[in-house]
């Protein structure tokens, strides 16, 4: 695993929403009613709202967009009503007040939006959601050029220009071992299949 990030759940201002609680209700209060964007099927940003939807068990129709630029344009524009987008992308738009931040879906605040809750202390609790980005390779590789490719990596993300970097994405370095990253891989393979059956996802 080479570095992993929340994503920010933000509103267009003109849901009365002002915390993840109110706004759970009011999905509730409208069964289906409301949309949330993503970047297109399967994105990290659809799965994260799927998730979202998930954990509060609430009715929402997913709306997908070519690019996440697009669904934060239309979520600005009122098109849809609410997206949990990455923070990079989402950190412009809430500081020139065209969208409106709820919570973030990491364990702690974000440093880049340090006055935003997470989404478990704002009204979901225990909802935690991070996108991570990986290396991989085929399967039979043999094991000294997977410790040399590992140690690389971890030399690389050490550096701090690239630390900085990754901070200015909204994601931390994180540069676990080859057994933990697979590990890790199992068990949001099972989380998402939970996920995928609950809301009846397909590819299409």
């Amino acid at each position: 695993n080479l570095a992993s990030g929340p994503q920010v759940l933000v509103v267009h201002p003109a849901v009365p929403a002002k915390n993840v609680k109110e706004l759970v209700a009011l999905a509730k209060s409208k069964p289906g009613q409301l949309n949330f964007g993503s970047a297109g099927i399967g994105s990290q940003v659809h799965m994260a709202g799927e998730a979202f939807v998930y954990a509060a068990g609430i009715e929402a129709q997913h709306i997908p967009y070519k690019g996440e630029a697009v669904a934060f344009t239309d979520l600005a524009g009122g098109q849809v009503e609410f997206m949990l987008g990455n923070i990079a992308g989402a950190t412009g738009h809430i500081q020139s007040g065209r969208i409106r931040a709820l919570g973030v879906t990491s364990a702690k605040r974000s440093p880049q939006l340090p006055d935003v809750p997470t989404v478990a202390e704002a009204g979901l609790p225990g909802f935690e959601n991070t996108g991570w980005f990986g290396f991989m390779a085929p399967a039979g590789t043999p094991k000294p050029i997977i410790d040399k490719i590992h140690a690389d990596t971890v030399k690389v993300l050490t550096d701090q220009e690239v630390k900085d970097r990754l901070t200015q994405l909204g994601m931390a370095p994180v540069g676990n071992s080859p057994a933990d990253f697979t590990k890790e891989i199992a068990v949001e393979y099972e989380r998402w299949g939970k996920v995928v059956a609950a809301r009846k996802l397909t590819a299409n």
